[in-house]
């Protein structure tokens, strides 16, 4: 099937991310603090 981009839009909705958004705040995890964990990396050197 094919459909124009503006179809597609009208049936899959505003990208609004409201969604994704209430999805989270209903998740039981939300008291978790995720803090990804930073590792340091080498710089170089470059001349300029």
């Amino acid at each position: 099937m094919v459909i124009s981009a503006e179809e597609f839009r009208r049936l899959s909705g505003d990208a609004t991310g409201q969604l994704l958004v209430e999805a989270l705040q209903a998740s039981p995890h939300r008291e978790i603090d995720i803090e990804p964990e930073r590792a340091a990396m080498p710089v170089r050197n470059i001349d300029l």
